[in-house]
């Protein structure tokens, strides 16, 4: 076979020659033509295309119809928190949680002591009593505070009649604690050298009388047994617990029998180590421990003794924070005492008298001891810039027959008109003034005034 014999191969260019029809018996499908299955090519690709379409039209729906949801919940929200409130967006940061801090406001007032001339201002003549005149002016000051403290400096008994202390002998009649509850006092303390006026049976009619109105005040300092003597007083406000614990110098030469101890725990030697204990363990009862001692010397101004050095730095080193004293009837100088294992506690060597018939110019310049207790991320302390004295005045004004109207000022809110009513002004005895009453606080309390 020469070469004009060989096939030719095909080209990709050159179109097949098509074969003639074949003819098909009943039974045999007719072969489409290559146009034919081009064309139902092209309606099925476009049948997938409108398929996919209408599926992409669905899911934009249902996105939209999602988006107006969360849109209208989001509004509805909003509208229900009110206007003053935040919206809160979503951060990748990390949260940062701000330490709690808890405040307590206290006041503590010095020696409430009713001498006969205010007994018989407050006698109704009917074998009742009323004393919140003594406190009317300062009643939304001392309401105000978280805690509000004053010292009761004599026994409440009820079964034994009113003194006023002509022979130094002293027994108030029980409305001086309702005048106390009324002015908004929350705590009283009950141990000084007059609690045991009257003998071991008008202490405990005195604690039985005031746990008759614990649920409007507490009493601290006088106890009706052994449990009562070991019983750590906590005070809780605000989130933060305050011990408070009550102890007096003595007794005025008064002894307790021997198997009531209980009754008053006296600052001696003998009961060294008891108080120390009570501090420790109050330490570990409460977050903040104030002691509050009668101590000191009657009418010694400014000065302390050695007893009341020794002792507060006793005070500080079982752990006291706090120390407010009374019974010398005058103020004395305000300080942070340092024992040598580092402790510290703010003193009050003694906030002088609230009210009484005492006639001297420092008798009647008492101080309200004003400290800002603060808890704070794991420890409690005392806030020395909201800390200080709020210096009063107890006013007494004379109304003849051996009988004194006692009202209590803050020193700001006195007036020279006022001091000309005072019983010590009228009667000449000594040489008072709204400008020496200025003059004698500063010079005992210095830059720890403060305004309240």
């Amino acid at each position: 076979m020469d070469n004009r014999q060989k096939q030719r191969p095909e080209s990709t260019n050159r179109r097949p020659a098509q074969s003639a029809p074949r003819r098909t018996n009943g039974n045999q499908t007719r072969r489409p033509s290559p146009e034919a299955v081009r064309r139902a090519q092209e309606r099925e690709k476009r049948r997938k295309q409108a398929r996919l379409l209408r599926i992409l039209a669905i899911v934009l729906c249902v996105i939209v119809i999602a988006i107006v949801v969360v849109i209208a919940v989001s509004c509805s929200k909003k509208k229900n928190r009110g206007n003053d409130e935040p919206v809160v967006q979503p951060t990748t940061e990390e949260v940062v949680t701000l330490p709690e801090k808890s405040t307590v406001e206290l006041i503590a007032v010095g020696d409430v002591l009713m001498h006969t001339p205010l007994l018989n201002y407050a006698d109704n003549g009917d074998g009742t009593y009323d004393f919140n005149s003594i406190f009317a002016v300062m009643k939304d000051d001392i309401s105000r505070a978280d805690i509000a403290v004053c010292n009761q400096e004599t026994p409440v008994d009820p079964y034994s009649d009113p003194d006023g202390g002509i022979h130094f002998i002293f027994n108030t009649p029980t409305e001086i604690v309702d005048a106390e509850i009324n002015a908004g006092f929350d705590v009283a303390t009950q141990s000084s050298n007059h609690t045991y006026d009257m003998g071991s049976e008008g202490v405990i009619n005195t604690v039985n009388y005031w746990r008759s109105r614990a649920d409007q005040i507490k009493m601290i300092g006088a106890n009706a047994s052994q449990e009562d003597r070991d019983t750590i007083f906590v005070y809780e406000k605000n989130g933060i617990k305050i011990a408070m614990l009550n102890y007096t110098y003595g007794l005025n030469g008064f002894e307790m029998p021997y198997d009531m101890q209980y009754l008053v725990t006296l600052i001696d030697d003998g009961n060294y180590d008891l108080i120390v204990s009570d501090i420790k363990r109050a330490k570990e009862m409460a977050d903040f421990v104030i002691v509050f001692p009668h101590w000191g010397t009657e009418d010694l101004v400014g000065d302390i003794t050695d007893f009341q050095d020794y002792w507060g730095k006793v005070f500080t080193e079982a752990g006291a924070d706090l120390i407010i004293g009374t019974h010398p009837h005058v103020c004395e100088k305000i300080e942070w005492i340092t024992a040598e294992n580092g402790n510290r506690a703010l003193c009050y060597y003694s906030i002088g008298n609230y009210a009484s018939n005492q006639q001297e110019t420092p008798e009647v310049l008492g101080g309200m001891a004003k400290v800002r207790i603060v808890k704070e991320d794991g420890r409690t302390y005392i806030d020395e810039s909201a800390t200080g004295v709020v210096p009063v005045v107890t006013h007494n004004i004379p109304m003849g027959g051996f009988t004194q109207n006692v009202v209590c000022y803050k020193l700001q809110d006195y007036s020279e008109a006022l001091a000309e009513e005072h019983d010590i002004y009228v009667n000449g005895r000594d040489y008072f003034n709204y400008d020496r009453l200025n003059e004698l606080a500063n010079e005992i309390f210095g830059s720890w005034i403060i305004q309240y």
